[in-house]
C-alpha cells in the first residue's frame, strides 16, 4: 500500500490553501450577486483577503463587500449541504469541508461577522505548530 507524504495531492485537498479558495469563491460570488441585484451603478464588487502574525498563530481574513449572512442562518452555514445558493450553483459542502480542515485537521477556528447589505468577514485562525514539529512549523 503506497503511502502519503505531507506533499500528496490528499494533502493539498485539505490545506488552507483549499479554504482560501473557497472562502475567496463565496465571497466573489457575494459581491457579483449584490452587484446583479442592486440598484447602485457606482457598486464596485470588492474582496479584501489579509493576513496577521499572531506569534504562535496566523490569522487570514476575507473580507467582501456583498449581500451579507442573515444571523438566523450564520449558526448552519458550516452544515454539510447547507447553502444559501440557488438549486444547481452550489452544494452546501464547501463551509462544511473548510470548517473540518480548519479546526479538525489544523486545530483552528473560523469565525464569520457579516452585515446583511454590506459585508460578510471570514476569520480563520491556524497554530503555526499543530501536528508539527517546530521545524516543520517554521518552514
Amino acid at each position: 500500500m503506497p503511502t502519503l507524504s505531507p506533499r500528496s495531492n490528499l494533502s493539498r485537498r485539505t490545506s488552507p490553501a483549499s479554504v482560501c479558495l473557497n472562502l475567496i469563491g463565496n465571497g466573489f460570488y457575494a459581491a457579483t450577486k449584490r452587484q446583479k441585484e442592486g440598484s447602485d451603478p457606482k457598486f464596485k464588487p470588492t474582496l479584501k483577503v489579509s493576513t496577521r502574525d499572531l506569534g504562535d498563530t496566523v490569522e487570514v481574513q476575507v473580507r467582501d463587500n456583498g449581500t451579507g449572512i442573515p444571523a438566523e442562518i450564520r449558526d448552519k452555514l458550516f452544515q454539510p449541504f447547507f447553502t444559501t445558493k440557488p438549486t444547481g450553483e452550489g452544494t452546501g459542502l464547501g463551509l462544511s469541508i473548510s470548517y473540518d480542515i480548519v479546526t479538525q485537521e489544523h486545530g483552528g477556528t473560523i469565525t464569520i461577522d457579516s452585515k446583511v447589505g454590506e459585508f460578510t468577514e471570514f476569520t480563520v485562525r491556524l497554530p503555526r505548530a499543530y501536528g508539527a514539529t517546530m521545524p516543520e512549523a517554521a518552514s
